[in-house]
């Protein structure tokens, strides 16, 4: 009997330490967690459990390129199921490193938006961009989530302004 008590506590124990290592208890540490996330060698499947995870269930992903020449690509939006499927095969097809270069975070009453600077590549070498994703986050049941993210790329015409590369 002592040694079931014992098993029991034991995979109640783990069981506890894993919720909560999946309670994203920062804004900082929520927005992070995504690039970790998605940062991966070449032939490296990001792990979606996971960054499924980080999202409301009614979360969007929105791609903003105004500069694209289809108008209907220059502005995308996708749940997080469409956006695993379409855009996701290119992180373990090319490898992806994702780096913060400054973050901003405001914060109201449960409700936080996040502007987190970037330097994202992949590792084939055929992408090498600096932008900003927008998180809008929402505090609930004792956890950050993700509501939507919103990212525009640097260009020429449009750097990143240096109030938002606050030295990270």
């Amino acid at each position: 009997m002592k040694k079931i008590w014992l098993a029991t506590f034991s995979l109640m124990l783990v069981n506890a330490v894993f919720a909560q290592n999946n309670k994203y208890q920062t804004v900082e540490e929520t927005a992070n967690k995504m690039l970790e996330i998605i940062s991966v060698d070449i032939g490296e499947e990001p792990d979606w459990k996971a960054y499924r995870n980080l999202f409301l269930p009614t979360a969007q992903k929105i791609i903003l390129s105004p500069k694209a020449k289809n108008p209907a690509n220059r502005v995308r939006s996708f749940t997080i199921e469409e956006f695993i499927r379409y855009v996701g095969p290119l992180y373990a097809r090319d490898g992806f490193d994702e780096k913060v270069l400054g973050l901003s975070i405001n914060e109201f009453n449960g409700v936080a938006n996040v502007f987190q600077s970037y330097h994202a590549k992949n590792l084939k070498g055929t992408y090498d961009k600096k932008g900003i994703n927008s998180y809008q986050l929402v505090w609930v049941d004792g956890r950050w989530w993700i509501a939507s993210t919103t990212w525009a790329t640097e260009t020429e015409e449009s750097k990143i302004p240096k109030k938002y590369l606050n030295g990270l």
